[in-house]
């Protein structure tokens, strides 16, 4: 299937979700809940953090830590899990993607991790696992960086889920900090698509190996596969939004028998052959006025 009748797809479930609003607030609050320890699992657990979607959400919803596991695996996902507060806020105050914006998104991340350099531009050299890109120059990325905020500014005409994927790519091959570059990229991916009405994505730990090759595939010059991968991170929680609103759809009473009132109306004239101006709709004995347009019950 190309790119394009992916995006098709999307937009069509985006826009039966968009017709479906206002869903349920306390269905919604609960499907945000189980996406925020799924976010917090998976975006640490692609970078390497051995916590369980289980023990995430232990530690998550009741501040217990897990015996045996490292600190920073616990400080992963409860910054993963306040940054996404922190989008949120941000989202609300229409705050716009700039370097500002993805300094913070590092900040939060990293907070209690990278202690000198959470928020913070690299300024040493890094290289990628197992990448074939070698990052810039670390005295290149502010400019490098403010370039990519320009690019983001200009990019109004681009489909949303594409803008997402080629943010994550050109923000991965600046790789602007000493760690913690995927986290914020993936993050970015929400904070627009979010801005665009869409749900948040989900890219997995099990998808991994899809992932990475996404990305080595765009740093050759080939970014179709992560538009892919995106659209795929993006449709996940896409579907659950559209399964929310089925079970809506399907919960919804009946209309109760004593509220249903039929109404039984004819249309009355002074003679067969009078004028059709003449002619009037009687509903239960009420007299709505002349009906030349209206000669079917209301």
């Amino acid at each position: 299937m190309s790119p394009l009748d992916v995006l098709q797809r999307l937009d069509a479930k985006k826009a039966k979700l968009d017709h479906a609003r206002p869903l349920p607030h306390a269905s919604v609050q609960s499907l945000l809940q189980d996406f925020r320890v799924r976010y917090a699992h998976e975006t640490t657990a692609l970078e390497g953090n051995t916590l369980t979607l289980r023990e995430t959400q232990v530690v998550l919803e009741h501040g217990i830590t897990i015996a045996g596991k490292p600190l920073r695996d616990h400080l992963e996902v409860i910054n993963a899990n306040d940054a996404l507060d922190w989008l949120t806020v941000a989202l609300d105050s229409k705050e716009p993607v700039s370097e500002r914006t993805i300094l913070r998104f590092h900040s939060m991340l990293m907070k209690g991790i990278l202690q000198d350099e959470a928020g913070l531009y690299r300024r040493a050299p890094v290289f990628i696992r197992g990448a074939a890109h070698v990052p810039p120059n670390w005295r290149k990325v502010p400019e490098l960086m403010a370039e990519f905020e320009s690019w983001l500014k200009k990019a109004t005409d681009v489909h949303p889920i594409v803008l997402a994927a080629r943010a994550h790519i050109r923000l991965s091959r600046i790789h602007p900090f000493t760690d913690g570059n995927g986290r914020t990229c993936r993050l970015l991916v929400n904070y627009i698509l979010m801005q665009h009405g869409y749900p948040p994505a989900l890219y997995t730990a099990g998808e991994r190996v899809s992932y990475l090759n996404a990305l080595r595939e765009a740093d050759e010059g080939n970014e179709e596969a992560f538009v892919k991968v995106t659209a795929a991170a993006a449709e996940w929680t896409l579907d659950r939004y559209l399964a929310l609103v089925e079970e809506t759809v399907h919960d919804k009473p009946a209309p109760s028998a004593s509220r249903k009132r039929t109404r039984t109306c004819s249309v009355r004239c002074q003679t067969s052959s009078a004028p059709v101006s003449t002619c009037r709709c009687v509903c239960g004995g009420k007299n709505h006025g002349s009906t030349a347009h209206r000669r079917s019950p209301e």
